[in-house]
């Protein structure tokens, strides 16, 4: 649906049961949207009626679409240079190979696409998108051997050049694209997503990067909706349901140890995936039902491992930002296969905790997060 600047709905997809979008690509002066989900829809911005689909999917460079095929069964699949109003063909690119679910990076004023290699020697394959003409990226040879690459806006990429050693965060630089230019470089930091807006990084902390000016954002427990620098708003999907809007004020970031009391542990075969809600009876695990009370919360790893126990080793919190995160220590699953039931302990929390946070859950020891770890919780402690 299209809001007005009041919140009011002007128009609404008119076959919203029949497919649900998972993100969305803007085409502003073309006034055209692009829904993309199990297909991909062209949609009128103004109206929101269909003007195409396709079971392609669309990398946005200016006002064209550089449409590929992220889902086909015999990859490569096709690349086009299409018009975003009609999807009609402007130019095809057969030479350039996308493998499957691989999103390609276009550089259109330096005839340069890249995508993630399928070798064993490299990691991305450079690809003149004119096959007639040069690469004229200036510093093309070093950029062959980067592990990972993040477009971002303002002419910046974020670049690694490391792997893995001895399990810490290789490090990361923001480069100026038409130059090369080393702006900053973050040491133990890796960009786990990369957008126009900004890009995530994670490390000991996970923290937003503003490519602008290379300042640090604030850091979240999951994958950011919506960032503007430039308004100051974070928008963050909560596991509970719904979106935490968040938005920047004067303040001093701290975050802080605080004591918290283990109540009970048990096992809740209805809990799925991790989740972080009130100990206010209306949990849907039985084991823990009498365990509820004021300022208490449930926390459950879900079913990804297959573990029947794990340990909460610390509690910090950080009053300026309202996030409270809780360190969770696993124990080694038993099998490769998902758990029978969740493992979920009830914790009690001091007073001085009372109000809304938001939270999330990190590994300790710092491992890479597993993946019910990208998730947030909205709680309000009473």
């Amino acid at each position: 649906m299209r809001l007005d600047a009041a919140g009011g709905v002007v128009a609404q997809q008119s076959d919203a049961s029949e497919f649900t979008p998972t993100h969305l690509v803007l085409f502003e002066d073309s006034g055209v949207v692009v829904a993309e989900g199990s297909w991909t829809r062209g949609l009128d911005l103004r109206t929101l009626e269909t003007l195409w689909k396709t079971d392609s999917e669309c990398v946005a460079v200016a006002d064209l679409c550089y449409a590929y095929q992220p889902f086909t069964t015999s990859p490569p699949g096709t690349f086009d240079e299409r018009d975003p109003r009609t999807f009609s063909l402007l130019r095809s690119l057969p030479h350039v190979k996308v493998g499957q679910l691989m999103t390609p990076m276009i550089l259109r004023d330096w005839n340069l696409a890249i995508v993630r290699s399928n070798s064993s020697d490299h990691w991305f394959d450079f690809f003149a998108l004119d096959p007639g003409a040069p690469i004229t990226l200036p510093w093309i040879d070093r950029l062959r051997g980067a592990r990972s690459i993040g477009l971002l806006s303002g002419g910046r990429a974020i670049v690694s050049y490391e792997g893995w050693q001895n399990g810490r965060f290789p490090a990361s630089e923001l480069t100026d694209i038409s130059t090369g230019r080393v702006i900053a470089r973050y040491e133990d930091r890796l960009p786990v997503v990369a957008t126009a807006a900004a890009t995530f990084l994670t490390g000991a902390v996970t923290q937003l990067l503003d490519p602008q000016n290379s300042s640090l954002g604030p850091g979240l427990p999951t994958l950011p909706l919506y960032v503007s620098f430039e308004k100051g708003i974070v928008v963050v999907p909560l596991g509970n349901g719904g979106a935490a809007v968040l938005q920047r004020e004067a303040g001093q970031s701290s975050e802080q140890t605080v004591a918290f009391t283990s109540i009970a542990v048990g096992a809740c075969p209805a809990i799925d995936f991790t989740r972080v809600q009130l100990a206010d009876g209306t949990a849907d695990c039985p084991a823990l039902a009498a365990a509820h009370g004021a300022r208490r919360i449930l926390v459950s790893t879900g079913k990804e491992r297959d573990i029947d126990r794990f340990e909460i080793t610390a509690v910090t919190a950080d009053a300026a930002s309202r996030r409270l995160t809780i360190r969770v220590r696993l124990d080694e699953p038993r099998s490769p296969s998902a758990a029978q039931t969740a493992p979920a302990q009830v914790i009690e929390l001091p007073e001085s905790l009372a109000g809304r946070w938001l939270v999330g859950l990190e590994p300790d020891p710092q491992i890479p997060r597993p993946f019910g770890f990208w998730t947030a919780f909205a709680i309000d402690l009473r």
